[in-house]
């Protein structure tokens, strides 16, 4: 908490430049396209607010106890509001060419402003590209997956910034009040005796306690997290990938259904299956794109919540130190004292230094239907390929009778 607190006192002064600059700028482009100008609003907003009742209404399947509940928030697996394959009709069809405008007409400014992080101005440009509006099928996977990046980062910050020195200031202050109890007649393990021995006792207690947060609740809920994400993204991922071969198969197929007398019908809808299943594919690249962004922010936020814990753990005993120098308590307790809570925060740091590689191997993403196993290019050779050899085949045909 410390940690963050410091962190956005420091950026201050530098986000509130980055919102009069948009102000300005969102002002300056208001006698725009309304549509498009509505898509980069929903884009800029589409980073700060996610909704966090956007699962309030999901059903949880493995409700967290009371303590997981208490310490770290744990997110149910999102329904999948995509549409069935079974269910792709030529109107729907229409409805999907229709949004894929939003990508195909968006002029992305080759000049992005300069206020924030990279990551924050490639999302902008993929909730402005996938549609960040009541209207857009991709506006619920926008929210949930912004929502499981915030969730992942807090529980993270929680654990780090918050219940590690917690647990070190409370393990050593619980030793300071026992020591004037065990002057004199307190046991003794080799040259540690009386208030020595219980700080060396609290660094290996603390150590104890801390481990058994981070192996339970906060992995438990991390991995419960990242496996719900995991679900979601492959059965979303799975139908897109079945739409495109519906889709795909329609436009491949739609001359097989009409007759000359219907030419206009054949071209129209040979066109909107044909950008649809463009669509679809484009979809899949976009929102890979979409995650690749948000597993990114949560790895390097992991990081900068590891090194800040270790600071923030180091900081709290140090102060606890001083404190200990400034009541008179002996250079040997002291000495004692140091080696101990410096054992607690080495074995804070390499406990938690391998938290992105635990939490990740949660997430399976060799089995989606991913962008680069659609085929699109095989697609478009094929579809184009047959459309010529046919048109060929009867011009040669109407010339030989």
């Amino acid at each position: 908490m410390i940690f963050r607190i410091v962190i956005r006192f420091l950026a201050w002064p530098f986000r509130m430049m980055g919102r009069i600059f948009r102000g300005v700028m969102r002002s300056g482009r208001a006698n725009g396209s309304a549509g498009r100008a509505a898509g980069r609003v929903g884009a800029g907003t589409a980073v700060k607010v996610a909704p966090r009742q956007v699962l309030d209404d999901e059903y949880r399947e493995e409700p967290p106890s009371g303590v997981e509940a208490a310490m770290f928030k744990q997110l149910p697996r999102p329904r999948l509001t995509e549409r069935s394959a079974s269910d792709l009709t030529l109107e729907q069809a229409r409805e999907h060419a229709k949004q894929s405008e939003r990508f195909y007409d968006f002029a992305f400014p080759l000049f992005p402003r300069g206020d924030a992080f990279y990551e924050e101005i490639e999302c902008d440009f993929l909730n402005a590209a996938l549609g960040y509006d009541d209207n857009s099928i991709d506006r619920r996977f926008l929210d949930v997956t912004t929502l499981f990046r915030r969730t992942l980062n807090d529980n993270t910050r929680q654990m780090t910034c918050v219940w590690t020195p917690l647990v070190g200031l409370a393990a050593f202050a619980a030793a300071w009040a026992a020591a004037p109890w065990l002057e004199g007649g307190a046991p003794s393990v080799g040259p540690l005796a009386g208030p020595e021995l219980v700080y060396a006792v609290a660094a290996l207690v603390a150590s104890f306690v801390a481990g058994v947060i981070y192996s339970w609740p906060y992995k438990v809920v991390q991995q419960r997290n990242l496996m719900n994400l995991d679900n979601y993204v492959t059965s979303k991922f799975a139908r897109i990938n079945n739409n495109f071969q519906v889709a795909k198969r329609q436009a491949l197929n739609v001359e097989r259904d009409k007759r000359m007398s219907e030419r206009v019908a054949l071209k129209e809808e040979a066109g909107v299956w044909t950008i649809a299943y463009h669509w679809f594919a484009t979809r899949l690249f976009l929102c890979e794109l979409l995650l690749r962004n948000k597993f990114y922010q949560v790895r390097r936020n992991t990081m900068l919540y590891w090194v800040g814990g270790v600071v923030v753990t180091g900081a709290a005993l140090g102060a606890g130190g001083a404190a200990l120098h400034l009541n008179g308590t002996t250079p040997q307790t002291l000495a004692v004292f140091g080696a101990s809570a410096l054992f607690y925060v080495a074995f804070v740091a390499m406990a938690l230094a391998g938290m992105n590689r635990i939490m990740f191997s949660v997430v399976q993403s060799h089995e989606w239907s991913r962008f680069h196993l659609a085929d699109l290019d095989r697609t478009i050779r094929d579809h184009v390929g047959e459309d010529k050899l046919q048109i060929v085949t009867f011009r040669d045909r109407n010339r030989i009778e």
